[in-house]
């Protein structure tokens, strides 16, 4: 019997070879494959809970930008009106002077200016800001990353003071560059127009939009070279800054002097003009109402709206309409910020300057740019 199985196994020697290779080869096989499924579910789990808490990490950073902007946005509006003053020229007019035209030449000057260089002035605030949290935002991600991993490269907190305060910049002297450039190129355009000039609302946004287009064609576009009037002069600032602030400085500049952030800095002036139009339309609506035909609120609601590409007013009249629209900041309570804290919430009856400033954090291409800012900066 021993014999016989002996020489059964010897018989179908390579048989049973093949058989334990084959069955040898499935296991490990098989130990193989749950050993990488294993591996790669782990992998895939760490994935997802790094992109998770970037996620996170840019929530937390657009908000504090939100914030950040909504804050010195009336702070911007100050300089602004500061450096664009019309209670003198207006106390003067008061007291019936001889060169009264020539003070009310000045006042339309001087408010148009006001009114365009916060459009302007809110415009690069939000872009720049934007640009410059979440580069930083972007660099903290990394250094978080990194000391975990046991690299100390974290931007010390005098750098980050250093960095955000580059905006002073803008706050100080660059807002009074771009009221340089805006000014001449204000004048010429209302040289077209007389005091006594009837305007509708479409002849008053033709006005805004011949100053927009002046400015596009001046040389130093403020949008087109934004960077040169939000942060100080690189051969000046970069003098005496350590590498790292001099890195993130010079990003900052690649950044602001890109396409994609001059085509979000001109979105929102197309949204703050728009904004400067639905003031100046509820104006017209309200004078549209005025005088013996004045009834009830529907009549504003329904006659005004459907008639008011008929009604017109004198320049002279649109002028003090112009000179206040910049001239108060009330933020919306709490900032105006939803639930989540992510976008504050849109405003209804406000000032222009945070009415603007609240629809560019709404804005996607704005967004967009923030988010793809700090997605190149957080690896």
């Amino acid at each position: 019997m021993l014999s016989r199985i002996k020489d059964f196994l010897y018989r179908h020697r390579r048989k049973f070879i093949t058989t334990g290779v084959v069955i040898g080869g499935s296991v490990f096989l098989l130990k193989w494959l749950q050993y990488k499924l294993r591996e790669l579910q782990e992998r895939h789990a760490k994935e997802i809970g790094e992109k998770l808490k970037r996620m996170q990490h840019y929530e937390c950073t657009d908000r504090t930008c939100n914030q950040t902007i909504l804050g010195i946005a009336p702070s911007l509006s100050d300089k602004i009106v500061q450096n664009l003053q019309t209670d003198d020229i207006l106390a003067k007019l008061r007291s019936n002077p001889d060169n009264k035209l020539e003070l009310w030449e000045e006042l339309r000057i001087v408010a148009f200016t006001r009114l365009i260089t916060v459009v302007y002035g809110a415009s690069m605030l939000a872009v720049t800001l934007r640009v410059q949290i979440n580069i930083l935002g972007g660099y903290l991600y990394k250094a978080a990353v990194e000391e975990e991993s046991g690299q100390q490269q974290s931007k010390t907190l005098e750098v980050q003071t250093a960095y955000l305060s580059l905006i002073q910049h803008f706050m100080r002297d660059g807002i009074v560059r771009l009221i340089e450039v805006i000014r001449p190129n204000v004048a010429t355009v209302m040289q077209r127009y007389k005091l006594k000039q009837q305007l509708t609302l479409a002849d008053t946004e033709t006005l805004l939009w011949s100053i927009e287009m002046a400015l596009n064609n001046e040389k130093g576009n403020p949008i087109e070279n934004m960077a040169s009037y939000t942060l100080p002069n690189p051969g000046v600032t970069l003098a005496s800054v350590d590498g790292a602030l001099n890195s993130m400085f010079q990003e900052t500049l690649d950044v602001l002097e890109s396409m994609e952030s001059t085509q979000v800095g001109l979105a929102n002036i197309s949204i703050g003009f728009s904004k400067v139009m639905d003031k100046l339309a509820e104006y017209y609506m309200t004078s549209g109402t005025s005088g013996p035909n004045k009834n009830s609120n529907s009549n504003l609601n329904v006659e005004s709206i459907a008639n008011i590409n008929g009604i017109t007013i004198s320049l002279a009249k649109l002028i003090p309409i112009v000179n206040g629209l910049a001239n108060k900041v009330t933020l919306p309570a709490n900032g105006g910020m939803v639930s989540n804290g992510l976008v504050p919430s849109l405003p209804g009856e406000t000032d222009l300057m945070s009415s603007m400033i609240v629809h560019f954090l709404h804005s996607e291409k704005l967004r967009t740019l923030g988010a793809n800012v700090y997605e190149t900066f957080c690896h």
